[in-house]
């Protein structure tokens, strides 16, 4: 490993509330040279408005477009093209912070840059707060208790519905991309109390407990929480 060269951070940033930010992300952000935007679906203005106050002066920022073609080919290449340009400054002794909306561990673009990025050079991970770990304690509900199981789930087939099946709770992110499956599958079930949160913790968000809902078109930043048989609905007015 090469000691001039700088250290690769991945910030996790948490769901969209700037006061549930780490401490240890903080510290990063404070010391880091250049700010590493993923330029989707709004995440690049949310994330620098939760860490812009905690950035130095003499910090740069850059966008990075992570490309959403559904060709294989396209995607990798963009993917490397961003992890060769991180590793230009990463060479010049710079200390690169890529922030991630979420966990960068959790269905994160900073993921696919640690495929391509050398075992030459230092990393370090911040995690951050799951959306659903949020929404949990911001409705003061447990999402599990005992030895209830849970399910993550980003997609919606066969698997999707197995895996639910075996599950006391089930968290669904990326809802946005199937949220019409999903109310097809639960119109057919009796045993879920469904709750829906778009922009958790930020000043936009609201809270749905009517699985109706999902017949509309969901913003990008929603989670949906099934839990099974559970004894009464709760929900932030």
């Amino acid at each position: 490993m090469n000691t001039t060269n700088g250290t690769l951070y991945g910030i996790g940033l948490g769901p969209g509330d700037p006061d549930l930010l780490t401490l240890k992300a903080v510290k990063v952000l404070q010391n880091a040279d250049l700010i590493c935007v993923p330029n989707s679906k709004g995440q690049s203005s949310t994330a620098l408005e939760i860490v812009r106050p905690h950035l130095s002066p003499k910090a740069s920022t850059l966008a990075m477009g992570f490309s959403m073609s559904p060709d294989v080919e396209t995607r990798r290449a963009a993917r490397r093209e961003n992890a060769e340009l991180i590793q230009e400054h990463l060479r010049k002794g710079q200390n690169v912070a890529f922030l991630t909306l979420g966990d960068p561990m959790l269905y994160s673009t900073y993921s696919y840059i640690l495929d391509y990025l050398p075992t030459e050079f230092q990393v370090e991970t911040v995690p951050g707060i799951y959306s659903f770990s949020a929404i949990s304690s911001l409705l003061s509900t447990p999402l599990v208790k005992g030895d209830d199981k849970l399910a993550v789930i980003c997609s919606f087939d066969e698997a999707a519905k197995t895996i639910m099946q075996s599950a006391e709770a089930v968290v669904c992110m990326k809802v946005s991309a199937y949220h019409q499956e999903l109310f097809n599958y639960l119109s057919g079930q009796t045993d879920y109390q469904f709750t829906l949160m778009t922009d958790a913790g930020k000043p936009s968000q609201k809270c749905y407990t009517d699985i109706s809902i999902l017949q509309e078109k969901v913003p990008y930043f929603s989670t949906a929480i099934l839990l099974k048989n559970a004894n009464e609905e709760q929900c932030l007015k």
